[in-house]
């Protein structure tokens, strides 16, 4: 009986951990593709199973042959020359995400917590069981009013117990891209529902359970309120050919012509901020002003600031097409500078609204798990503006 006991237990305590297991295993599994897919779909690209483990199966072997310090063997057609062609976009007007159920919305992120999780429509367990949900009663991203997203607090939520005043939550959808500052959090009872009232402006409500480590069904809910502060649409070919024109090599000394004045066009009015520069260059630029350069290295899911005011984080990288993807927050401007499929050696321009000063930030080398280069910012003391 004894043994028929123990028996019984070790076959219990194997199942629990197997079924914790596959649990983790899931939800990682699921987040890597739906964040593989959304990536390929803001590119208009189609994403199926089939290229995902194309892709996955030429980095695991990569990534064997470097820890067995071997040749990598010759890598099959890659992702890029087997995918479709994307697909033309019509018009200038933002895709709308879907409205059916268990739908895609977007994906969510706070940059300093490391936190990123994909929204889907519904706050059933099939969807917040593996996702964010978002509350199908509320404004979605781009809409005036109050968008309202549901988590759980010990999967992709949890991140939230570390959340504090003025950090910036990033919601991309196919249609945009939108940036939120956290103004306050509180804590409230289930049956408050005030906290879903849309305000005059627009805002975002993260909801989730409290306490954070409480055992069985927690009786609050733990809320962050924050607010709108910059609107990215999704950028076409035409607008893109406008604003962001050929980038000159940053190691190639300019000719003595290049220190004249230079008159540029108006400003292009945009209600958002594309990856490179959407701030439109002043009247008169000065471009003989002493110029420093800042050397930095920035680790995957880490985040570092540059200069007073001016940060970047990496979110991923292809060490073997070097390139990244990431995301700059200058403060000043209160503007992000996205960065998609951002190729080594190709600078990334940009302007200050203040002073007009030029800005140039180049990736110098890129790892599996890190990047490095240097920005480039002109002197305080001769960072002056014609007026």
């Amino acid at each position: 009986m004894r043994r028929w006991t123990e028996r019984a237990f070790l076959l219990m305590g194997v199942v629990g951990l197997g079924v914790w297991a596959w649990s983790l295993v899931r939800t990682q599994v699921y987040e890597d593709w739906e964040n593989w897919a959304f990536d390929r779909q803001v590119r208009g690209e189609h994403a199926t199973i089939n290229q995902y483990l194309a892709q996955k199966a030429v980095g695991v072997r990569q990534h064997v042959g470097s820890w067995l310090k071997t040749p990598a063997p010759p890598e099959p057609p890659t992702a890029r020359s087997i995918i479709p062609p994307p697909e033309p976009r019509p018009s200038l007007e933002p895709r709308k995400p879907s409205l059916e159920k268990n739908g895609l919305v977007g994906r969510l992120q706070v940059p300093r917590l490391h936190m990123n999780g994909m929204v889907r429509e519904g706050t059933g367990e099939d969807t917040l069981g593996l996702s964010l949900g978002h509350i199908p009663s509320t404004a979605l991203p781009g809409q005036s009013g109050n968008v309202a997203v549901a988590g759980h607090r010990d999967t992709l939520f949890r991140g939230l117990r570390g959340i504090r005043r003025d950090d910036v939550i990033l919601f991309e959808t196919l249609g945009g891209k939108y940036v939120y500052r956290v103004e306050g959090t509180q804590i409230v009872k289930p049956e408050d529902l005030s906290v879903l009232k849309p305000g005059q402006e627009p805002e975002l409500t993260l909801i989730t359970c409290y306490p954070f480590y409480y055992v069985g069904s927690a009786p609050d809910r733990f809320i962050v309120k924050a607010r709108q502060v910059s609107q990215d649409l999704a950028e076409k070919s035409t607008l893109q050919a406008q604003l962001d024109p050929p980038h000159p090599d940053p190691s190639v000394e300019r000719p003595p012509a290049a220190a004249q004045s230079v008159e540029t066009a108006p400003p292009i009015r945009h209600s958002g901020l594309n990856r490179a520069a959407l701030t439109a260059r002043p009247k008169r630029v000065e471009s003989n002003a002493a110029i420093r350069k800042l050397p930095f290295s920035v680790s995957t899911n880490h985040s570092r600031e540059l200069a007073p005011g001016i940060s970047i984080g990496l979110t991923r990288t292809d060490a073997a097409g070097h390139r990244v993807d990431g995301w700059m927050w200058v403060m000043a401007d209160r503007k992000t500078i996205w960065l998609r499929e951002q190729s080594a050696r190709q600078p990334v321009v940009f302007y200050g609204a203040r002073d007009g000063r030029r800005r140039e930030l180049v990736i110098t080398a890129v790892t599996k798990n890190s990047m490095a280069g240097y920005l480039m910012i002109p002197s305080v003391s001769t960072a002056k503006t014609d007026r």
